[in-house]
């Protein structure tokens, strides 16, 4: 706005609830404080209550909710109390006639008015019950008759639980005296009213795209100062430029930041200029290097945070260490920002810093640090709040330790977590499926029939971060590397994938996302024994195994285990000796004493395969698993594997026969409910 320009006059009108208030603060300060029989804790109660109440902080109670509010503070049942709610109950009855509405505010002035020097007032002028009580009097002096007739029936309709007696908008006139007898300057002109924004507000809640962006034109047109031009249009422009963004459109919102930009500049707004060339770097680029914020005077510190977004993105290759400097510089600006603006500092951005730490942490593989920092949000962030933070943190967490981020998905599943916490609440439509996955007990059948058709048009979901599709949809590009290895593996073809699993592993080197670098360097493992490297083999996944034991990728645990498993049957050549079975026709050459060192890696492999419900993979151990047992003599052992795999078999094909998962109803019945109490608000 306007640097010129002068906020507008306080305009107070008299409301019905205003009687009730003063009625409270004559009974409690005038009839029975000044006696000292009240108890304390009964009127320390009511002074928070009337503080609150007479502040205007909050939207007002009706009658019946003060009332009950009385009766039900400490000491209510104390013989006083109870005189003085019964005289509470009575107000209504003695304002019935307009001279009794007349004579009870001619008696506030006694309670504020200094009668002489040695006797002081019951509230002192300036403070914020004798400044209430002197306000809604000099309101009612300058009623007119009429007036005064028309706040009496509004006040009994209200106390007859009417809600909107009383609380219409108050049209001024400079030509006519109807409510008025005495105007002042503040009475002559009508001034901004907060309605129209409010209605915006429901239209962008319920989706309407009419009744939101109209009120908020009539919001912004309002009068505002007493310049010709409001200079607040583009205020208007960047809130439905923050519309759009929400709801993706982003060729919409770049139309209209460039106008917004324009009019703040010529306006002169320095401060909403800077926030749209913020909201202007938010736009998806196509740029290969992400288009970061310069720190300005102005710059919001949570613009800069959502820079580290940027720079986590896997399609923009940046390593972490750019992500943990300029998180350090969104704490430093945020922290000047508080100093220097004055500005209270707010948990929610306090936490948005802490929860940006548990995703780098995460990503990075440094679990229990991770774990440190959601701690500490949820420490200081209240439950059923809606807080992104809070919630993002939970959704991490839940990822982490129940769901298990799934092998190549871990980057972009820590990525799109990001984003929600930057200002909004994610949608119920925009999470994973994580209980879904290509070899979990859900099979590809219940998916295409019963989840994909009902994906919300909002969802960002990849079906190739699940399954091995050929869907025109592309990951990132280290990702969609790990993806090719995998796909190529699972054909037997994984000598091919050479090169794209060589770049992955050094792009995941570089960026530091060492739980994919350890993935990565597992599958060259798998694929070296290939080329007889087996020696090397394990070797490699042996330098990597106390992180992987010891990290949360429990997937990434059980495939390693398998893989470190097959190198040590595959590289011990002493004590061999030949055989062969039913499950694998080829002549294997074992060693007893590898077999034995391999029993421990695919009993863990086994059973976190198991705990994942991946019956293909845990058949594949199970196999090994009685193959080892009878090369080993140990043919109780072998029976108790084989009935297992046995089991597994069944079980996998049961799912196939009958892709109604009771396990997947029951979680989507539960999104149901959810998504049913969310529309219910």
């Amino acid at each position: 706005m306007d640097g010129r320009a002068t906020p507008p006059p306080v305009h107070h009108v008299l409301r019905p609830h205003h009687i009730d208030l003063i009625a409270m603060l004559l009974l409690i300060f005038k009839e029975y404080e000044l006696q000292k029989t009240l108890p304390k804790d009964f009127l320390l109660y009511m002074y928070r209550v009337l503080l609150m109440e007479t502040s205007e902080v909050i939207e007002h109670r009706s009658h019946q909710q003060m009332l009950a509010m009385v009766k039900v503070a400490p000491h209510a049942d104390a013989p006083v109390v109870q005189g003085l709610i019964g005289a509470l109950e009575n107000v209504a009855n003695q304002l019935r006639a307009l001279d009794q509405l007349t004579n009870f505010f001619l008696s506030t002035p006694s309670i504020f008015v200094e009668k002489s020097d040695d006797q002081p007032a019951v509230l002192r002028r300036t403070s914020l019950f004798g400044f209430f009580v002197r306000r809604c009097f000099v309101s009612f002096i300058k009623l007119s008759f009429y007036g005064v007739v028309q706040l009496q029936k509004d006040y009994q309709a209200w106390v007859n639980g009417s809600s909107s007696a009383g609380y219409g908008p108050i049209e001024k006139d400079p030509l006519t005296s109807d409510i008025w007898l005495f105007k002042t300057s503040s009475d002559l002109k009508s001034w901004a009213r907060p309605e129209p924004f409010e209605a915006w507000e429901k239209g962008l809640a319920t989706g309407d795209d009419i009744i939101g962006p109209e009120n908020l034109r009539r919001y912004f047109e309002q009068h505002f100062h007493e310049h010709n031009d409001s200079g607040v249009r583009q205020h208007a422009l960047l809130n439905l430029v923050r519309m759009h963004y929400t709801r993706k459109e982003y060729p919409a919102a770049s139309k209209l930041l460039r106008e917004a930009i324009a009019v703040a500049r010529t306006s002169g707004d320095r401060i909403t200029l800077q926030h749209c060339i913020s909201m202007l770097h938010r736009l998806p680029s196509l740029n290969e290097i992400p288009v970061l914020n310069e720190i300005q005077p102005d710059l919001h510190p949570l613009e800069v945070l959502f820079d580290v977004t940027k720079l986590l993105d896997p399609q923009y290759g940046q390593p972490l260490t750019l992500c943990f400097e300029k998180l350090t510089e969104a704490i430093a600006l945020h922290n000047h920002w508080v100093d220097t603006k004055q500005a209270m500092p707010c948990d929610a951005e306090i936490c948005s810093h802490n929860a940006m730490q548990a995703v780098l942490w995460q990503t990075l593989g440094c679990y229990d640090l991770a774990d440190v920092e959601e701690s500490f949000v949820l420490l200081i962030t209240r439950a059923g709040k809606g807080d992104p933070n809070r919630l993002n943190t939970l959704i991490n967490r839940s990822y982490r330790k129940w769901f298990v981020l799934r092998s190549f998905g871990t980057a972009t599943t820590s990525g799109d977590v990001v984003r929600p916490f930057i200002g909004r609440v994610p949608s119920v439509g925009g999470g994973r499926l994580a209980y879904t996955g290509p070899e979990d007990k859900s099979p590809r059948r219940f998916f295409d029939d019963f989840l994909l058709p009902r994906r919300p048009s909002s969802s960002t979901f990849v079906s190739k971060e699940y399954f091995f599709d050929e869907s025109s949809t592309s990951l990132p590009a280290l990702n969609m590397e790990l993806h090719e290895v995998m796909n190529a593996r699972r054909r037997g073809q994984a000598v091919a994938a050479i090169q794209p699993l060589l770049q992955a592993l050094w792009q995941a080197e570089f960026q530091g996302r060492f739980p994919l670098y350890r993935l990565g360097m597992t599958l060259l493992a798998d694929v070296g024994m290939e080329f007889g490297m087996s020696d090397h083999c394990r070797q490699l996944i042996l330098g990597i195994m106390p992180q992987i034991l010891s990290g949360q990728e429990m997937e990434h645990r059980a495939f390693a285990n398998h893989t470190l498993a097959r190198c040590m049957i595959a590289s011990m050549d002493s004590s061999s000796m030949a055989f062969s079975n039913v499950f694998v026709p080829t002549t294997y050459i074992l060693a007893e004493a590898g077999l034995r060192d391999a029993l421990p890696c695919l009993l863990m492999a086994e059973a976190d395969y198991m705990s994942l419900s991946m019956l293909e993979a845990t058949s594949e151990v199970q196999q090994l698993l009685v193959v080892a047992y009878h090369n080993l003599g140990m043919a109780a052992e072998e029976e108790g594997a084989f009935e297992r795999y046995t089991q597994s078999t069944k079980l996998a094909q049961a799912f196939e026969e009958n892709p109604a998962d009771p396990e997947a109803t029951r979680v989507w019945d539960t999104v149901t409910e959810i998504g049913k109490s969310l529309a219910s608000r």
